[in-house]
């Protein structure tokens, strides 16, 4: 089993926000990470649901077939255990998530306090140095 933690983040140039994602094996070992920029989506909910969104695209990507995936936005971890769907401003990019990570032979969502998703944080804020994207 694999552990992926995701965080988003916004930067003080309202334009920009960045995504970070890192995946360990079962001893703890770093197996990947990826920080990414882009551009604000509007509300800092939406970018903790598009770093949810890419950390599973990456697990697809990477050819892994099961995580748990982590990341401390109680409204998207939330939204995700419910699987809901809903009209709500995350609703869809839930669904999309929901669909690829489908392909997957096992995969829970938790919750994880800030102090435990330092790394994914701080890649997140590290791609504020990226164009677009490092892997």
């Amino acid at each position: 089993m694999y552990k992926t933690n995701y965080d988003g983040t916004v930067f003080e140039d309202p334009e920009e926000a960045g995504i970070g994602v890192i995946v360990r094996n079962d001893r703890g070992e770093v197996l990947a990470a990826l920080f990414e920029k882009i551009p604000y989506p509007g509300s800092v909910v939406l970018v903790e649901v598009l770093a949810a969104r890419r950390e599973v695209q990456f697990i697809m990507e990477l050819g892994i077939t099961q995580s748990i995936f982590e990341g401390d936005s109680k409204i998207v971890y939330k939204a995700l255990k419910a699987r809901d769907v809903g009209l709500s401003s995350i609703g869809q990019f839930v669904k999309d998530i929901m669909s690829i990570a489908g392909s997957l032979q096992t995969f829970s969502f938790f919750y994880i306090r800030r102090q435990g998703n330092c790394v994914a944080h701080a890649l997140a804020k590290r791609a504020k140095f990226s164009f677009p994207l490092s892997v």
